[in-house]
């Protein structure tokens, strides 16, 4: 019987090419899902009617973890705004909050400026009519511009989901781990 030469060579070789396969394969995973997290943001900014604010366009965060026998990625909102965005992103439910008007002045995250402040100094009144109560700027005092008094509007409505997240995420991750052989798990929490 003849001995088989270079054996060694062989295993070095498989265990090299293997690991390196490894590596591949986690790095193709983390990049999929990097551009998953970014086109889940962008579909969010883009169904935002007049453009989104800064607060909502940074939302959803994409985190990894490499580990021996593995990568975990993660796509999720981050706490704060999901707080903020659950009923246009998740559910619908009923929201009773004062809504700007065009004329009102907004700090960065789409809120009305010095609201609490100015109700508790008396800058803004709230008016009562029927249902709807509006918001009003007792310092603008021209007559031809009453329109411009008024900051806010607040009524019992429903605000619409404008954006489904989990369908499209969940739609996503097939898309992700379709073109990719090896053994995954998909884990929805």
């Amino acid at each position: 019987m003849s001995s088989i030469s270079g054996i060694r060579n062989v295993q070095r070789y498989i265990n090299s090419t293997g690991q390196d396969l490894g590596r591949n394969f986690q790095k193709e995973i983390i990049n999929r899902t990097r551009i998953l997290s970014k086109n889940l943001q962008t579909g969010i900014t883009n169904s935002v009617d007049r453009g989104a604010v800064p607060f909502t366009n940074r939302a959803v965060m994409f985190t990894y973890q490499k580990t021996s026998t593995g990568v975990t990625c993660a796509i999720f909102v981050k706490k704060l705004q999901a707080k903020y965005l659950y009923n246009v992103l998740v559910k619908e439910e009923t929201v009773r909050k004062f809504v700007p008007t065009s004329s009102a002045r907004l700090t960065k995250q789409g809120n009305i400026s010095g609201l609490y402040t100015n109700l508790k100094k008396g800058r803004y009144k709230i008016v009562r009519q029927g249902n709807k109560e509006r918001l009003i700027d007792t310092n603008v005092k021209n007559k031809k511009n009453n329109k411009k008094r008024v900051i806010g509007i607040r009524e019992d409505k429903r605000r619409k989901v404008i954006y489904d997240f989990y369908k499209e995420a969940n739609k996503g991750a097939r898309l992700v781990i379709s073109g990719i052989k090896g053994t995954l798990r998909v884990k929805s929490t």
